[in-house]
């Protein structure tokens, strides 16, 4: 367990500058609910670079899937959840840039695990949450 937990930090310390780029392009240019253009650009493009399977535009236009590891019924599947939508006059006041860096990075964790695992754990999906202040697309 040690091991994997020293894994684990080294491959987020490794990521640092990358992720925290990433928080500041989303905090620098705070998009609205469904108009999180950039933010879907830069977050697809750095997971698809760190070897994800990256679905853009799932669902809704501003939304993404990535996933990584085996589909396999009898094993876990776990969930991250990644958002980034920017409120109206305060922009990112609620963090949700931090939420998406925070995000990958935790993505970015449980990959390392399950590649350095000598069976197959299960898979990993890092699933975006856009337009969550508005509320609209949660019900759907």
């Amino acid at each position: 367990m040690t091991d994997l937990r020293s894994s684990v930090i080294e491959t987020v310390d490794r990521y640092a500058v990358e992720l925290n780029n990433l928080s500041q392009q989303i905090w620098k240019n705070p998009e609205l609910a469904f108009k999180e253009h950039s933010a879907h650009i830069v977050l697809t493009d750095f997971l698809e670079k760190a070897g994800f399977k990256v679905e853009k535009h799932y669902k809704i236009e501003t939304a993404f899937k990535a996933t990584f590891g085996d589909v396999d019924p009898s094993k876990p599947h776990i969930a991250v959840i990644c958002e980034y939508d920017a409120l109206p006059e305060i922009g990112h006041a609620c963090g949700h840039n931090l939420i998406a860096e925070v995000g990958i990075a935790a993505g970015l964790g449980i990959k390392d695990i399950l590649e350095k695992s000598h069976t197959k754990l299960g898979q990993l999906t890092i699933l975006s949450t856009p337009v969550e202040e508005s509320g609209e697309v949660k019900l759907s």
